[in-house]
């Protein structure tokens, strides 16, 4: 809940971030809402991903909570484009250490 009240948003064209800055080692949360994807299968895909790309930076993320919201366009995307995507946008934001 905190951190919708404290945490900061970054929108991307694939997801939506929010992150809350803390000393514990990363905590992530995957969104993807059946307006996104009326299919479970392509929605735990989307998830999927995302949670692997995620496992496999671990070591490179700034530690803090992070709720990753899925939008649209990633239904439409490849899962090597989502891996893409979400890595320009930790990036970019500085969420995720070169």
């Amino acid at each position: 809940q905190r951190i919708f009240t404290a945490g900061r948003s970054f929108f991307g064209h694939i997801f939506s971030v929010r992150f809350l800055g803390a000393s514990t080692p990363p905590r992530i949360t995957i969104s993807v809402s059946t307006k996104i994807a009326k299919s479970a299968v392509r929605r735990n895909q989307i998830k999927r991903v995302a949670r692997d790309f995620m496992r496999l930076h671990l070591s490179r993320l700034a530690p803090g909570d992070y709720l990753l919201v899925a939008r649209p366009a990633a239904a439409r995307m490849a899962n090597s484009d989502i891996r893409t995507a979400l890595e320009q946008q930790l990036l970019k934001c500085r969420l995720l250490k070169p």
